[in-house]
């Protein structure tokens, strides 16, 4: 039962990349990718997915391709670095969902709709969500690019569109993500219940939250999410 002063949450939506899975599995296995088409192309056996790898864990992710023609002196042009970026986003990754996951949804199916709600490029997000074979605990899936660019959070638009397809009031909404410096914002402005979820090694859950856009709970297990929404 709800406490006193807080709406019975009826539907739980939950983010994907480092919510579900850590994300930089995702980025590892994408990097194995272009690694591997790299040496097809060129006929070259060098330490490209070890390179990678390495600037990601330093922190360095912005232009990787770019840097990494650089750094080899590949010589490849523009449309060999788009070629790259086509890769890491179609191939199909390596990855699993945190152990937990799949049980704890398990137990949330019969109380609440369930729904996920993600940003990302596609065809990728699809290829994640079922790598981690998680799709059949979800009443509703909207992968906001598929909306259009504009809808990535913090925008409204996905949560307005999910909330509709799942039928349950705003305020009888919960959201579960990773990145204080985008996922709450709209949610909390909608009324919904907001969940930080954290974990070691994700990459974006430290970044720090705007105006309006902090989680009203944190847990750190996925046991503990169903205490923050009741």
């Amino acid at each position: 039962m709800a406490a006193s002063g807080q709406k019975q949450i009826r539907a739980v939506v939950f983010d994907l990349d480092d919510t579900l899975f850590p994300e930089r599995d995702y980025v590892l296995s994408g990097y194995r990718a272009v690694a591997d088409h790299l040496r097809g192309l060129l006929g070259r056996d060098e330490p490209f997915e070890h390179w990678l790898r390495s600037r990601f864990l330093r922190g360095e992710s912005d232009s990787a391709f770019d840097a990494l023609n650089e750094h080899f002196k590949l010589g490849l042009d523009g449309e060999h670095i788009e070629e790259m970026v086509a890769i890491y986003r179609s191939h199909r990754p390596d990855i699993d969902h945190y152990p937990g996951a799949a049980e704890m949804l398990a137990r949330f199916r019969p109380r609440y709709r369930l729904g996920l709600l993600s940003d990302g490029y596609m065809p990728a997000q699809r290829l994640k969500l079922s790598a981690i074979s998680l799709e059949r605990f979800f009443d509703s899936v909207v992968f906001t690019e598929e909306i259009g660019r504009g809808a990535w959070k913090p925008s409204e638009a996905g949560f307005e569109l999910i909330q509709e397809q799942l039928d349950v009031p705003h305020h009888a909404c919960a959201y579960v993500a990773d990145n204080p410096a985008k996922d709450f914002v709209a949610p909390n402005r909608l009324g919904w219940r907001t969940v930080q979820f954290l974990r070691p090694g994700q990459i974006h859950a430290h970044k720090p939250a705007p105006d309006g856009g902090r989680p009203r709970n944190v847990v750190y297990l996925f046991g503990d999410i169903h205490k923050a929404l009741v």
